[in-house]
């Protein structure tokens, strides 16, 4: 740093702010200090405030300076295309929060910006930060109206010169205004340039623009290493104080060939302490939608969906939407079991959790002239507000999801490989069925050969017997031929013995 800008005189650039979501603009709070310190400005103008951290760190940076400075915010909070539509809990939750710390030099100005313009005197305004609606048309025609206001010291900021989609202009608008004005911007937290619109700058705060334009690296650097303090590259709070916020529930409605719009939302605050409540919508008269879309919270957490009732009138008949798990469509979030419940639990790792079910078939049988209500009783289980432990959250959810991937993919391999088991055992149940259809055979063929061999066998053994008699018989009759024999040897050899055969050969000789 050269010797007309010495940064260590501006120690304001290290105070620590109180934050709340919307985050985009966060990094760029330090620089939102010194500018502060450098301008001294007497009075201080913002063009599109939404939930207010950099208007609180524009106070926040005249509190701390003691500036005789008269503040103004000016927005009808009610949003836009790009900031997209938001609702009354918005503009409360910032009052409550500028009010007691800021109100005595500071007031949130609820009006258009061509409605604020006339309120302020011409070459009035010192630093106004211009951060409405970012086409280029809108943002040349918001700084063309408030030029006229603007003091021969004054400085204007644009938020968003580094965004190019979405039909974002102001990086060409602040293109144009660098051929006429000195000019210096910075590039992260979606960029923010620096206009030098006034004749008579201040010397501190010509001293920066000098040492910004001899080493615009460096600073750039700086600050961005400064807004690592407070955010990351993707807009989350690292180490910044973030102001508790309202948990308020948002109810989207659409026809069948109908998107998603904030134009067709309806959001209300939420005391989720209370754990089980019914929340009340009320659609605008003659609104049948097709599509509901319930968003609980913008908060990670738990929330129990148990029923959706339908009312056509203040004294009609209150209808229960019947089959609520089969109408879900799109769901933001993982679904779990509450066991032991009629509960569908959502469970949700992002700022996003909201849950789709159709309603168009069930609206037949509620009639009825006036808006249609809509009561979903919901529990809270667990609401994750505070933004610390958002990234923390995430970092596990996303480990958890990687294991919970693996695991199912684990899961369908074994199915597979259990379906495949399946068939090989339903196979073989067959092949075996059909095997014990064939022994069943075998077993009556051997049953019937049995049979057969035991009836060879009675008649075997019949044979036998009859062969016992016959031998027993043999047996005897030998013994009686035996008998005889011996009774014919016995008689033969008695003749002999009384000369009988001598005698009888003589007889026969004689006969002869």
């Amino acid at each position: 740093m050269n010797r007309n800008f010495h940064l260590e005189n501006h120690s304001l650039v290290l105070m620590r702010p109180r934050i709340v979501p919307p985050f985009g603009w966060v990094g760029h709070i330090p620089f939102a200090y010194l500018v502060v310190d450098l301008l001294r400005p007497r009075c201080l103008v913002e063009l599109g405030t939404h939930s207010g951290n950099s208007y609180m760190a524009f106070c926040q940076a005249v509190r701390a300076l003691e500036l005789s400075c008269r503040c103004t915010a000016v927005d009808a909070w009610q949003g836009d295309e790009h900031a997209l539509h938001y609702g009354e809990q918005v503009y409360r939750s910032l009052r409550s929060r500028h009010d007691p710390l800021y109100g005595d030099f500071s007031r949130l100005l609820r009006a258009s910006f061509d409605g604020a313009v006339g309120q302020f005197e011409d070459g009035s305004i010192d630093l106004l930060h211009i951060d409405g609606l970012h086409t280029y048309d809108a943002v040349r025609h918001d700084f063309k109206s408030w030029l006229p206001k603007l003091s021969d010291r004054a400085v204007v900021l644009l938020h968003d010169t580094s965004e190019r989609e979405r039909g974002f202009g102001v990086d060409r608008f602040f293109g144009e205004l660098s051929s006429r004005y000195a000019c210096f911007d910075f590039r992260h937290s979606h960029g923010l340039g620096v206009v030098a619109v006034g004749s008579q700058l201040p010397a501190a705060f010509s001293a920066f623009m000098r040492e910004a334009g001899d080493s615009p690296e460096a600073m750039r650097g700086f600050f961005e290493a400064l807004a690592g303090t407070l955010v990351d590259g993707d807009d989350r709070p690292t180490t910044a104080v973030t102001e508790p916020q309202p948990v308020v529930c948002q109810l989207f409605y659409r026809g069948r060939d109908e998107a998603y719009d904030e134009s067709r939302m309806i959001s209300q605050p939420v005391d989720a302490t209370d754990d089980t409540v019914d929340l009340q919508f009320r659609l605008p008269v003659g609104i049948r939608p097709d599509y509901l879309r319930f968003d609980p919270a913008d908060f990670p957490g738990i929330y129990g969906l148990k029923r959706v009732m339908l009312q056509e009138g203040a004294d009609s008949h209150v209808k229960e939407l019947p089959q609520l798990p089969g109408r879900l469509g799109h769901v933001n979030g993982e679904w779990v079991d509450a066991a032991g419940m009629h509960t569908l639990r959502l469970v949700s790792f992002d700022g996003d959790p909201n849950v789709e079910f159709e309603i168009g078939s069930a609206l037949a049988e509620v009639v009825g002239d006036d808006g249609l209500q809509i009561t979903i009783r919901v529990d809270y289980e667990l609401v994750v507000s505070d933004p610390a432990l958002h990234r923390l959250l995430e970092q596990q959810a996303a480990v958890s999801m990687r294991r919970y991937a693996r695991a199912r993919v684990d899961v369908q391999n074994l199915s597979q490989a259990f379906s495949q088991q399946r068939g090989e055992m339903q196979g073989l149940a067959q092949a075996f069925s059909q095997q014990r259809g064939e022994m069943q055979s075998l077993a009556q063929a051997f049953s019937q050969q049995r049979g057969e061999v035991q009836n060879l066998s009675q008649a075997v053994s019949q044979q036998r017997d009859e062969v016992q008699s016959l031998t027993h018989a043999f047996s005897q009759q030998r013994e009686e031929v035996t008998l005889a024999l011996q009774q014919l040897q016995q008689g033969i050899n008695l003749l002999a013995r009384r000369g009988f055969w001598p005698r009888l050969r003589r007889f026969i000789k004689r006969g002869q």
